[in-house]
């Protein structure tokens, strides 16, 4: 058999105007939140702001900072604990995640995208049981939810029932505008 060539090819980056603008728009907007958190500190709104532009830019970390200072400024604030949890599970910290998304739920237990997150985190760490309930309570909160199938879809394969998670798949495609949503959820093995 002969072997094949392997022939590297090296791609110059091609600028994207749109992108550059976009980031130049968030690094702006980070400019001025930075400014009226600097002349009030306790401003929970400009935390979360700033925290949802950190985490539009993958700067996770800082994102999970500026969400934190504003959980620390109203711990009773569900937008502020929901988002760090959000951040949480960006940095893998799941259980910590699991955490905020339970405070959350604590407080507005109908709280839909934390129900459904505090499964995907479940289902992050292979706990698959806490994983189908959640995306069960889920499903009763809002039935066309794609991704709360898709998690169920995972757990119930990790649990290696794979004619349900067939159907969950099934019905996560036909709900998604994403057909990749149940790979995403993929259990590892």
């Amino acid at each position: 058999m002969p072997e094949h060539e392997h022939h590297e090819e090296h791609h110059a980056a091609i600028p994207d105007p749109g992108l550059n603008e976009a980031v130049a728009r968030l690094q702006a907007r980070l400019d001025e939140l930075s400014r009226v958190i600097a002349e009030n500190p306790r401003d929970v709104r400009a935390y979360l702001s700033r925290g949802v532009v950190y985490g539009q830019l993958a700067d996770h970390e800082r994102a999970l900072a500026d969400f934190t200072s504003a959980v620390e400024a109203d711990p009773t604030s569900i937008e502020a604990l929901y988002n760090r949890g959000v951040a949480y599970a960006f940095v893998k910290e799941q259980m910590t995640a699991i955490e905020d998304f339970d405070a959350v739920l604590k407080i507005n237990p109908k709280h839909v995208d934390a129900m459904n997150n505090r499964a995907a985190a479940f289902l992050e760490l292979e706990l698959y049981q806490p994983a189908i309930a959640d995306a069960e309570a889920t499903l009763r909160l809002n039935p066309k939810k794609a991704s709360a199938y898709a998690i169920r879809a995972a757990a119930l394969r990790g649990l290696n029932r794979i004619e349900e998670a067939e159907r969950d798949e099934a019905k996560a495609r036909s709900l998604s505008v994403q057909p990749n949503v149940t790979l995403q959820t993929k259990p590892k093995r």
